[in-house]
């Protein structure tokens, strides 16, 4: 059976300065058209040959002939030619702008992006008067994409800890969720918000992380040691939560290892840098198998705790090292 065909025009954009917002609509773009059985291809504007090739369209012998051009560095393309696509009504390609930040409109190029419309997504930044309420609007949104709820008196007072930054706010409820999930809950209290503001991850998960990143058995050794010896509980269940979240991150990079950094940090909804500099030098390191192997290792883990296994927490650390 043929795959329903998503309908997009041949040119659209996505800009704003809320960041995380706007790289999750281009990933959640990109996976609806590539279910739909789109071919999608990413360019960078300031290659005018890679970007007059992928125009030119894609398989024509697939079962649906379309493809998704996403375009970093739009600024630089040659707008003549963008206009021409858009106005070419029968063609098989749509081109995604992914303007990072506001286009400026006293430029050529913020005024031809301005101009598109309904095809521009805005994700513009709020009066900085109104940061906390959506702030605090999304925090409540955050955790329930996370399968929790949250008062919203806790989100705002959650904002005052934090600030307003909808990334790191992301980060905060991805913690708290994760204790939640070790607790079997699906409120996030108050106790749910200082376990995640805690050091737990920072003073420990954190350099386990670490020492995994570099493939370091010494520093392993020693960051397990620290967290058995400072914990009044086992610590197994919530530390596997806190590096299976990581680890997945290397897991899916290593996985698009095809795509530049930058694209590849777009169809993760990760920022740019973060993703360059922290997950991907672990994912090449770890590899596929590596990857996959530790994801195994943190399920065994698990799996210790849930049976009543007498020591869950020796079994993470004997399988960690194994591994690394």
């Amino acid at each position: 059976m043929a795959k329903k065909v998503v309908q997009a025009p041949t040119l659209l954009a996505v800009s704003g300065g809320q960041d995380i917002l706007r790289q999750r609509f281009v990933r959640r773009f990109i996976e609806t058209q590539r279910a739909a059985g789109w071919d999608v291809a990413h360019v960078d504007g300031s290659d005018p040959v890679s970007v007059r090739d992928a125009l030119q369209g894609g398989n024509p012998f697939a079962e649906v002939s379309k493809t998704l051009v996403v375009a970093f560095n739009p600024e630089k393309m040659d707008l003549d030619l963008l206009a021409r696509h858009q106005q070419s009504k029968d063609s098989d390609v749509t081109v995604l702008l992914h303007v990072e930040g506001e286009p400026d409109g006293r430029t050529k190029f913020g005024k031809f992006v301005k101009g598109l419309g309904d095809s521009l997504k805005s994700f513009s930044k709020p009066d900085r008067w109104k940061e906390p309420e959506v702030a605090a609007a999304f925090i409540v949104e955050e955790a329930k994409s996370h399968g929790k709820t949250i008062r919203e008196s806790l989100a705002q007072a959650l904002v005052e800890l934090v600030g307003t930054d909808l990334g790191m706010l992301a980060f905060e409820v991805e913690k708290m969720s994760l204790l939640a999930d070790a607790r079997g809950v699906t409120v996030l209290n108050a106790e749910e918000v200082r376990g995640g503001m805690a050091p737990i991850a920072e003073a420990s998960a954190g350099p386990i992380i670490d020492a995994l990143a570099t493939r370091d058995r010494k520093k392993l050794v020693k960051a397990l040691g620290r967290v058995k010896t400072t914990s009044s509980s086992d610590p197994t269940m919530g530390i596997c939560r806190f590096l299976a979240a990581t680890v997945t991150k290397w897991l899916k990079a290593v996985y698009l290892d095809n795509l530049p950094p930058q694209a590849a940090a777009s169809e993760l909804g990760m920022n740019p840098w973060y993703f360059e500099n922290k997950v991907l030098p672990a994912a090449r390191r770890w590899g596929k198998k590596g990857t996959v192997q530790l994801i195994a290792d943190l399920a065994a883990a698990e799996r210790a705790v849930l049976s009543g296994a007498v020591s869950p927490w020796t079994v993470l650390s004997a399988r960690l090292l194994s591994s690394c």
